[in-house]
């Protein structure tokens, strides 16, 4: 028999990341990369709050986030240019189900879609406080923690404007604490893929969606979205995550 000169083909192709890597041009401006490339941790301990009330304001707290981070402002901090504001139309709210799959998300290729669109794409979750926690008043009151992606690409790198940055993020979600009276820490921003999650959120655009499945697909895996499904505080309640994003790009 007459041997092959041409090699056997073993690789495959990849429709997904093709997509991917003919649609997305990434950012050529330093905020393309630095701390929050992976995601933004947004931990709000809301006041006198149960779960319903929370999950309702989470499309107005998206349309919050988007305006602190799109506005515009000098060195010294003055606005230039105000947020964009986008209308509440175009805000997707992919709420999951009490029983079965408490994540819904966009299709695969929609998902890529927002993220090549540099649209920031939110996980948000609700948590009890303790009973024994003085937030808890005796009741079932609850707090919020919310994961998103895309953030790195409306912020600045230097620590001083980052800091900045950072600031109007909270003043702008301080809103939605139920409070007239702010304390530090209420609102807390924390990157992603430090600490303790330094190697098992290793998140990139390509690896999002398995990695906001990780509750349905992979439960045990020590993750931030992990943590924010599990309501540890009252383990009988598992309250459904929700998936917020602009469906035109920001």
């Amino acid at each position: 028999m007459k041997s092959l000169d041409t090699p056997v083909r073993t690789s495959y192709v990849n429709p997904i990341k093709d997509w991917y890597d003919q649609n997305y041009i990434p950012t050529t401006t330093d905020s393309a990369v630095g701390k929050y490339e992976k995601g933004m941790l947004i931990s709000i301990s809301n006041n006198q709050l149960y779960y319903e009330s929370i999950f309702k304001s989470f499309k107005e707290l998206y349309i919050s986030l988007v305006v602190a981070l799109t506005g515009k402002y000098d060195e010294n901090g003055n606005c230039i240019a105000k947020g964009k504001n986008i209308s509440k139309w175009d805000v997707k709210v992919l709420k999951g189900d009490w029983k079965g799959d408490r994540v819904h998300l966009p299709k695969r290729e929609e998902l890529l879609r927002v993220i090549a669109d540099e649209t920031p794409i939110m996980l948000g979750g609700v948590h009890n406080y303790k009973k024994d926690d003085i937030r808890s008043r005796g009741r079932e009151y609850s707090h919020s923690h919310f994961y998103i992606y895309n953030t790195h690409h409306y912020l600045p790198t230097t620590p001083k404007e980052l800091r900045d940055a950072e600031d109007r993020i909270e003043k702008h979600l301080a809103r939605y604490v139920n409070t007239r009276k702010m304390v530090q820490g209420t609102i807390r921003i924390t990157p992603v893929g430090t600490g303790i999650y330094r190697y098992t959120d290793n998140v990139s655009p390509l690896e999002l969606y398995d990695y906001l499945r990780s509750p349905l697909n992979n439960p045990q895996h020590n993750n931030v979205i992990n943590y924010i499904a599990n309501n540890r505080h009252l383990p009988s309640i598992q309250y459904p995550l929700t998936t917020i994003y602009s469906t035109k790009r920001i």
